[in-house]
């Protein structure tokens, strides 16, 4: 099945300049998150993930 499906050379250079661009944009985020300062680490640690205030049963109504 796949024996006739013919590419080219330069089809080759898609896979290639995808690997490049997804490369390159994992290394740029891991770069900063190890150059991140001491203090920025600390104010996103404390950085809240569940809302502070519950809604009760009563005003969900």
């Amino acid at each position: 099945m796949f024996k006739r499906l013919l590419f080219d050379n330069w089809v080759c250079v898609f896979p290639v300049v995808a690997f490049i661009t997804a490369g390159s944009i994992y290394a740029t985020i891991f770069y900063r998150a190890i150059r991140m300062k001491t203090a920025q680490i600390d104010r996103f640690s404390r950085l809240p993930f569940e809302p502070e205030s519950t809604v009760s049963s009563d005003e969900s109504k």
